[in-house]
């Protein structure tokens, strides 16, 4: 996975909401889209969180550039957005680099201002600690947010990790008694996805309530 981070040169021109994407230009006929990780607030520079396993086009891309490269990109794009109208629980839910919208969305509805989701829960699947996105992050922000819960889960734990153990779709079942009323904001793998949202539909979760995005 890589980190990015890159400064707009035409910033006043760029303005985007927090789950949205770009598309940058590899070559003429190429474009990869990804997406923006960081907040709005923090322009010109912009953050991008990128699984390179792959190594296609726009893993090789992302991995390949060099400090003070200048690139092209389109945007923004993309519906996988908080309503800024949006007062009920919001519920996160990602694994992998389906971090990457999600932390710009979890920033954003923390930083409102009243009135506010009532309150913000992250549940991240890994299969290892190493493998959990921006960890101590989350961590700390959960010690000075009252209101942001955060639910580390790993399917392949190692014998020190004190924490939840299984899949996402283990940790929510548990809880299917506060989560009608939440809206669900999915990320990550296209499996886990359609698995959650199946559980969402069998805990009486209306369908209303689950926004996703697929990372293919």
């Amino acid at each position: 996975v890589r980190h990015a981070v890159l400064r707009i040169l035409d910033a006043p021109a760029f303005s985007f909401r927090p789950g949205q994407f770009v598309q940058f230009v590899l070559d003429p006929k190429t474009l990869r889209q990804f997406s923006i990780a960081s907040l709005p607030e923090e322009l010109p520079e912009i953050e991008l969180c990128v699984d390179i396993s792959p190594m296609g086009k726009g893993s090789r891309f992302i991995d390949g550039l060099k400090p003070g490269e200048k690139v092209t990109f389109r945007g923004p794009f993309g519906v996988f957005t908080v309503p800024e109208e949006e007062e009920r629980p919001l519920e996160f839910v990602a694994t992998g680099t389906g971090i990457a919208p999600i932390r710009a969305m979890i920033g954003s509805a923390l930083r409102r201002e009243n009135p506010g989701p009532p309150s913000v829960t992250l549940t991240f699947g890994s299969r290892t600690s190493a493998d959990l996105l921006y960890d101590r992050e989350w961590r700390e922000l959960s010690r000075e947010q009252p209101s942001f819960r955060y639910i580390p889960t790993l399917s392949q734990p190692l014998p020190d990790w004190s924490g939840f153990q299984g899949r996402v779709t283990d940790v929510l079942p548990p809880r299917a008694a506060d989560l009608h009323s939440h809206v669900f904001f999915l990320c990550g793998n296209p499996e886990m996805v359609d698995d959650v949202r199946k559980l969402l539909g069998r805990l009486g979760v209306p369908e209303a309530n689950v926004h996703f995005e697929k990372f293919f």
